[in-house]
């Protein structure tokens, strides 16, 4: 899968959400039974996580040291770990309640466990940098694709820990069977709670309350007009970065290009080629119908992938054009046709946290700008090196040079 950046915000709306999580700034108090230091040592060491001491920064300025081509890692962590509501769950502790070690789709707890230990240490304010070893052996036990030092893609490896830390916290002890029934020309609204409703009977977790939303798809048979609408959920949106010649073809209009451009190419309705038919249950063959995606429903903190890989002469390239987007104020009423679009509480979103990627689809280094929970500053991860950056950075770094894409898996 092509990444080119991640970029997560929280949900702004009603008094931006998220905003005033911790009070005044301050983090929970956390004890941390178990580490092993010594004053006079500029080493420390805590279950298994070697690292060195820092002179200076406040607490979630801690960088990851690269394992080898562990960059891709090391960069999600860094941004997931700057998310409040989740990072706040964990540090807490309110996670352990919460942990199904019985659950088959899960990792019997085990990588929502050491992801507690490492937020523990990554928000420890005497450490520069920590070794995340023992994370890394964990989740590649569940993850064989992770093994070793080979570069993977940013996004694949978020999705598959969100994923993880989501069957692992699964409050849904025992999942039951549902039937789906068909929607029978009901409305919108109807099918598409129905449908939430039953996605929650069987995934209720802190993941899913925080970052899973719902598009609604709908298929148009080009024959007989047979209508074809699903509600599903998503973790995160995937957008596409139309290439320059594209975008002035389509629009007309040169200059740089925007997300709001991005989304309006995803919602924009397409046909299926022949080898993506669908198959009409009313002409009972298939066809290559008109597909259209929609956000129905958001959720309060959105993770959305750019993806910047197109196909030129029959060649793989990347697409390097800037793409601008908000630090505050991402509004996404436009393109909510379900939950609050007919409603005073606007989807509203702030930046706070890019996974950035320079480099070609063969490799390259993945960096992450994360605004500090505690204090709101920015600050740019760099593996095990750590410094503020500007808001202006940001917007002018993560934009232009981004994320741009791995090879596809």
């Amino acid at each position: 899968m092509g990444l080119d950046r991640v970029f997560s915000t929280d949900n702004a709306s009603t008094g931006r959400a998220h905003v005033s999580a911790y009070g005044s700034g301050s983090l929970p108090a956390i004890s941390y039974p178990g580490g092993t230091s010594s004053s006079s040592s500029s080493r420390i060491d805590y279950y298994g996580y070697s690292g060195q001491r820092k002179r200076s920064g406040p607490a979630g300025t801690t960088g990851l040291q690269n394992l080898g081509n562990t960059c891709f890692m090391n960069s999600a962590l860094q941004c997931l770990s700057n998310t409040r509501a989740l990072t706040r769950f964990f540090l807490d502790g309110s996670y352990r309640g919460d942990i199904n070690r019985d659950n088959p789709l899960g990792m019997q707890g085990r990588v929502a466990d050491v992801y507690g230990d490492l937020l523990r240490q990554l928000w420890q304010d005497d450490v520069a940098h920590i070794a995340p070893r023992e994370f890394k052996s964990v989740l590649q036990r569940f993850a064989p694709q992770f093994s070793g030092y080979q570069q993977h893609d940013s996004q694949e490896f978020l999705a598959f820990l969100l994923d993880g830390l989501h069957e692992d916290l699964n409050r849904v002890r025992v999942k039951p069977y549902i039937e789906i029934p068909d929607a029978d020309g009901r409305p919108d609204e109807e099918v598409a709670e129905e449908r939430w409703r039953m996605h929650r009977a069987r995934n209720d977790s802190k993941v899913v309350d925080e970052f899973q939303g719902q598009y609604k798809s709908t298929l148009v048979c080009p024959q007989c007009n047979k209508v074809s609408v699903t509600f599903d959920p998503f973790m995160y949106l995937t957008l596409p970065v139309p290439a320059i010649k594209l975008r002035n073809i389509a629009t007309g209009t040169k200059g740089p290009l925007t997300l709001a451009r991005c989304l309006e190419e995803f919602t924009r309705a397409e046909q299926l080629s022949e080898d993506d038919s669908w198959y009409c249950p009313q002409c009972k063959e298939h066809r290559q119908a008109t597909k259209k995606f929609d956000l129905w429903r958001l959720p309060d903190t959105l993770v959305v992938h750019l993806k910047r890989f197109g196909q030129s002469r029959g060649w793989r390239d990347k697409i390097d054009d800037l793409v601008e987007f908000p630090i505050t104020g991402l509004d996404l009423s436009e393109w909510v046709i379900g939950e609050r679009a007919d409603t005073a509480s606007a989807p509203i979103y702030d930046l706070y946290a890019v996974s950035n990627h320079f480099g070609g689809l063969g490799g390259g280094h993945y960096t992450a700008y994360a605004k500090n929970i505690a204090t709101d500053a920015w600050y740019d991860f760099d593996d095990s090196s750590v410094s503020p950056v500007s808001e202006s950075q940001v917007v002018v770094s993560s934009s232009r040079d981004g994320a741009g894409s791995v090879e596809q898996k």
